[in-house]
């Protein structure tokens, strides 16, 4: 599947267009890793969060990606916050939520640190 097609299958997953910013950040490192994260590739972003339940438990926020030690990368899909947080995978609630970053791009500019 295109990027596009990913990206097209995500929004309509959601129930929303992405904030723009979102939308570049995934198309341009969705499948690499920053520092201890990994980020999802645009065609595993809806299985991922179907897995972990993120609209069930964490409404309007979409996992990104992960640090490969049980916690999620999670921001807003509209970027309001701004904020990224992680969060267990075990706990997917907002109220576990930890910020790590108060804006995406500042954060991957910080080479993404989860602690």
């Amino acid at each position: 599947m295109s990027d596009a097609a990913a990206l097209a299958e995500l929004e309509r997953w959601y129930g929303a267009p992405l904030a723009a910013p979102l939308r570049a950040f995934v198309l341009a490192w969705g499948g690499r890793e920053v520092g201890d994260v990994r980020f999802y590739s645009t065609d595993e972003i809806v299985e991922r969060n179907l897995t972990y339940e993120s609209r069930e438990y964490c409404p309007g926020y979409l996992t990104l990606g992960d640090d490969g030690g049980g916690r999620a990368v999670v921001v807003h899909g509209a970027l309001v916050p701004p904020t990224v947080f992680v969060v267990g995978h075990g706990s997917m609630s907002e109220a576990d939520f930890v910020a790590v970053g108060a804006q995406l791009g500042g954060w991957l500019d910080g080479g993404c640190p989860v602690d």
